[in-house]
């Protein structure tokens, strides 16, 4: 595509995104308030209108939670394995060590994941996911420092998708001056009197567009990068990729919707009504502790001048008789705070429930049981299964191949498999999710043996279970590293290890035997002369 064609597409996402601002925005005003104050975001005051701090305290611990359940720090979150593709051409002794082999180059990439920066940026992601939809673009940085992971803020994205609903097209606007522009591509071509602006309006700020497009022909066929601002005619920048180079993830997304959905907006409505609920609370206690005062026009009292505290003395005409004193406490009817605060505490719990809050709550009353805590962590779970396969296959398949590329051109990686793409090597993501989703179905074996044992009998269970592949089988479930797993050399090796143990304690039994029957031998041994003589 030329530029021409680019531009027309980007208008085109960004008028599409341009439909979710209201929505999005409301979001970030009630949960995530003060949106990048003073810059592009939304408005520094916002926070002003707050009254209540529930929405913005279970989005952060709604990260939290989701960083931990997906992608758990300081741990590796992902492996490489044979694809199904080459498991149905290789035999199955080649698959082991295919597998063995993935597995050592997935380690050769996870130290680059454990540097810091991916658990900041996940972080960051998770945040914007709790709205909907979030971006991660791994950058290319020096030989020393080869990769840079970045949150990119949603507001500057705006995505088109495929029929399936896949991402294939980004468009990342940001506001820089243009010296930083120039600084950021020296060898960039820009429009004529671009740099004469970057000296003459050193401050000024033009919108700089870097737009991300799968190439026609799938995803095998590649990406392309292209940097422009509106007064180009050719591109500042390009590049292509092998593999796609930026992950929009999205939490739920619903046919048709380029953009995700949170739980956010789920309990946006609720929010909201707690918020206004907050404030009319507030005033009503504030009216019931200063109160309404009423005073008599055209006397002595005058409002204006006269200050409302302890030990003031206000010049009135008359505190009393027929008419009345001059100044005079109207209050309301009694408003009931504890029918607020009930009604408060109960939407504040629904929008815990709604963003996934499973914080224990303090202590009132009665303690809360093991059945019920273990109640709500498995709720949890199950809501999370829910967005769990779209949130692994969005990310870990597209950031680990983009970052695979980066270290084979710094040559960090000499062993790096052809391709990644999930038919002839895919990427298996390891998290406490994964492990927990597992679990379930390791339980099932695990039943299914022992009712063969059950019925069958103990000794009849080989018959019935490949105990070679079942313990394989929870290895792969419960997350285990392969080289802790011996192969199949290292089998044959131990097993000479334990018939040699098995032999010297037969030997040794055996001597230990003699050794008690020695003396009676040599007894009899003694005496069997005698015996032949006599």
């Amino acid at each position: 595509m030329d530029l021409t064609q680019i531009k027309k597409r980007s208008s085109d996402a960004w008028s599409r995104r341009a439909n979710w601002d209201d929505v999005v925005g409301d979001a970030y005003d009630f949960v995530i308030p003060n949106r990048r104050p003073g810059g592009s975001g939304r408005s520094p005051r916002v926070s002003n209108l707050l009254f209540d701090m529930t929405g913005p305290s279970a989005a952060m611990h709604f990260a939290g939670n989701l960083q931990r359940d997906l992608f758990p720090s300081g741990q590796p979150t992902f492996t490489l394995e044979t694809g199904p593709v080459a498991k149905m051409a290789l035999p199955e002794k080649q698959v082991t060590a295919y597998n063995r082999f993935l597995e050592k180059v997935a380690k050769m990439i996870h130290p680059f994941f454990l540097a810091g920066d991916w658990d900041t940026a996940v972080h960051e992601t998770c945040i914007d996911l709790s709205v909907g939809t979030g971006a991660i673009l791994p950058l290319k940085g020096t030989s020393n420092d080869p990769i840079i992971f970045a949150s990119i803020p949603i507001d500057q994205i705006a995505v088109l998708v495929d029929m399936a609903g896949r991402v294939i097209y980004v468009s990342w606007k940001q506001s820089f001056t243009y010296d930083q522009i120039i600084e950021a591509f020296p060898k960039g071509k820009f429009p004529e009197g671009f740099k004469e602006k970057a000296r003459s309006q050193p401050s000024a700020t033009v919108e700089l567009f870097q737009d991300f497009y799968q190439k026609p022909g799938g995803r095998r066929a590649g990406w392309k990068f292209i940097a422009y601002v509106n007064d180009s005619v050719e591109p500042i920048d390009q590049e292509d990729y092998k593999t796609q180079p930026i992950a929009v993830p999205r939490y739920y997304r619903v046919p048709g919707e380029a953009m995700g959905r949170g739980v956010v907006l789920t309990a946006l409505p609720t929010i909201k009504t707690v918020n206004k609920a907050q404030e009319i609370a507030l005033k009503s206690a504030a009216i019931q502790m200063l109160g309404i005062w009423g005073y008599r026009s055209g006397g002595t009292f005058n409002p204006d001048t006269v200050r409302l505290g302890a030990g003031e003395f206000w010049a009135m005409q008359s505190t009393g008789g027929i008419l009345g004193p001059d100044v005079q406490r109207m209050d309301p009817a009694g408003g009931r705070m504890d029918v607020s605060k009930l009604l408060i505490g109960n939407l504040q719990d629904q929008i815990r429930e709604a963003m996934l809050d499973t914080r224990l709550p303090e202590y009132q009353g009665t303690p809360k049981a093991a059945s019920e805590i273990a109640a709500r962590l498995r709720q949890r779970a199950d809501v999370h299964i829910g967005a769990f396969g779209r949130l692994v296959r969005e990310i870990m398949p597209v950031i680990v191949p983009r970052v695979a590329e980066i270290l084979f051109d710094f040559k960090h990686l000499t062993q790096l498999p052809m391709t990644i793409d999930e038919l002839l090597v895919s990427i298996k993501v390891q998290s406490p999710m994964a492990a927990a989703l597992n679990a379930d179905r390791l339980a099932a074996i695990a039943n299914y043996i022992e009712f063969v044992g059950a019925v069958a009998g103990p000794e009849q269970t080989e018959l019935y279970v490949n105990m070679d592949k079942v313990l394989e089988r929870v290895g792969d479930g419960l997350q285990i590293d392969k080289d802790l797993i011996p192969d199949e050399n290292e089998k044959a090796a131990i097993e000479k290890k334990i018939q040699g143990r098995q032999n010297a304690q037969l030997l040794h039994m055996f001597g230990a035997e003699m050794a008690k029957k020695a003396p009676d031998m040599i007894a009899q041994a003694a005496t069997q002369p005698q015996v032949q003589a006599a």
